[in-house]
């Protein structure tokens, strides 16, 4: 395993060091009803399903942790996060191949899970690039709240290749 699911979520980490209780838990409606620590509180929780499925073989993506510490407190979140650092570097001694069931709802208009197989590879893949996701929207909202992030914070990797590239 490359240490690239590490990079991705020590980017979080980064953005935390250097932000303000008040700019974590601020709200920006009416384009943004959720607040940074919400977003890093649902990164977290992508993570977090899949460390649990390394022992019993189930990721499940509807298991959330709304409201609470993480999303409040941006030490909290590094915590969370480095716990998740510290196991990804565990596992890369391991086999990623391991086959996992994955359970997430997928209906807007009822409440309807459904399960499929897959592995812990391709869930990291799934989560780093959901974290990606994320980043760009909370660059966003720190460019709303006046502050700058590093050059490729929220950029996907095809992105920041190709720009490189073409420079």
């Amino acid at each position: 395993m490359s240490n690239s699911y590490v990079e991705v979520v020590k980017q979080a980490i980064n953005l935390l060091d250097e932000i303000s209780l008040n700019d974590y838990q601020k709200e920006l409606p009416p384009h943004f009803p959720s607040s940074i620590g919400a977003h890093i509180r649902h990164v977290i929780d992508h993570f977090v399903a899949i460390v649990g499925a390394e022992h019993s073989g189930i990721v499940n993506y509807n298991k959330r942790n709304r409201y609470g510490e993480v999303e409040m407190h941006p030490q909290v979140a590094i915590k969370k996060l480095e716990e998740i650092v510290e196991w990804l570097t565990s596992i890369c001694t391991k086999s990623l191949d391991q086959q996992v069931d994955v359970t997430t709802e997928i209906d807007i208009s009822h409440t309807k899970s459904t399960t499929c197989h897959s592995t812990l590879e391709r869930e990291l893949v799934f989560a780093a690039s959901h974290a990606i996701h994320h980043y760009a929207l909370i660059r966003i909202m720190r460019t709303m709240q006046g502050k700058a992030l590093p050059e490729f914070f929220g950029y996907a990797p095809a992105t920041i290749t190709h720009l490189n590239r073409s420079a």
